[in-house]
């Protein structure tokens, strides 16, 4: 479905393609003058599994196997685990209705060092943004006293966000 600068206007559709009937057709564009409808590779479920089957047959005679793929327990490499958004909430108490991204990040260095050490407010907008947090401005005081404006989250969108994922995980 991706079809380059022009396409559309250049009167190439990909909305001439029906998903579940037309699957494994494209435009084929630079071979020829003009972009040409062509059949590209297309394999259904069994089709795809005979080819990893095969694949893995492959590999397991030349050796190349390993990790997982030969059983092995997965190494924990992955890093601590934790939920952030709850980490966010236990950083911001209920009276503090608006907060700037930058005191979430130095709060959740201080909650868990491990997994946030490092972090600034960019680091808290890029990860919350997944969840459908949007930074805003928000006016705060800094240490010295001076009334501002920065980059920072409204409480009542991260507990909506927690809520809304905790009923999505419940129906699942």
């Amino acid at each position: 479905m991706i079809l380059g600068t022009s396409a559309y206007k250049n009167g190439v559709r990909a909305t001439a393609f029906r998903p579940e009937i037309d699957a494994g057709n494209g435009y084929l564009s630079g071979a020829t003058t003009l972009p040409v409808v062509v059949r590209t590779a297309y394999l259904d479920d069994p089709a795809t599994n005979a080819v990893a089957q095969r694949a893995l047959a492959l590999r397991k005679v030349e050796g190349t196997l390993s990790g997982c793929a030969l059983g092995e327990e997965a190494e924990t490499a992955a890093g601590p685990a934790y939920d952030l958004l709850a980490d966010v909430v236990a950083v911001v108490p209920t009276s503090e209705e608006r907060v700037w991204n930058e005191r979430i990040a130095a709060r959740l260095a201080e909650l868990r060092p491990e997994v946030y050490g490092g972090w600034k407010g960019e680091n808290v907008t890029s990860a919350l943004k997944p969840h459908g947090i949007k930074t805003r401005d928000v006016a705060g005081t800094t240490d010295d006293g001076t009334r501002t404006t920065r980059r920072g989250i409204v409480r009542a969108d991260l507990t909506k966000a927690i809520t809304e994922r905790n009923q999505s995980q419940g129906a699942a």
